[in-house]
């Protein structure tokens, strides 16, 4: 990869799902500086694998400071998801297949006890 020039590294890695590009931040330090700290791919990676909504609340968090990896962490992660739960949008699904893709991601035992309290309560 050092023999690339560096805007066809950051090409190859905005074609990247989430899960591998946090993979490739693993494999070295110059791996993973480029992926941390290269605002451009962030922005690229934002407007390329979020939907209008998620987009929105990117921008929105982006006005008061966020930069755009810590926007798409805020908006298109598990934090999303469970925001997304505690305001009800899973609770009326008229085709829950439709939310599936977007949405599926890991959460660990103690959210997803938040969510099914919230869940009973309605």
């Amino acid at each position: 990869m050092e023999t690339l020039p560096p805007e066809v590294f950051l090409h190859i890695l905005l074609r990247l799902d989430t899960q591998s590009l946090a993979s490739a931040s693993q494999t070295c330090k110059q791996w993973n500086s480029t992926i941390e700290d290269t605002d451009w791919l962030w922005r690229q990676y934002c407007h390329l694998k979020c939907d209008d909504c998620n987009m929105k609340d990117i921008l929105r968090d982006r006005g008061i400071g966020y930069s755009w990896k810590e926007s798409f962490i805020r908006n298109c992660g598990p934090r999303a998801i469970k925001h997304k739960w505690m305001e009800g949008v899973f609770s009326t699904l008229d085709m829950y297949d439709k939310y599936l893709p977007p949405f599926m991601c890991c959460m660990d035992v103690e959210t997803w006890g938040q969510i099914f309290e919230l869940e009973l309560s309605r």
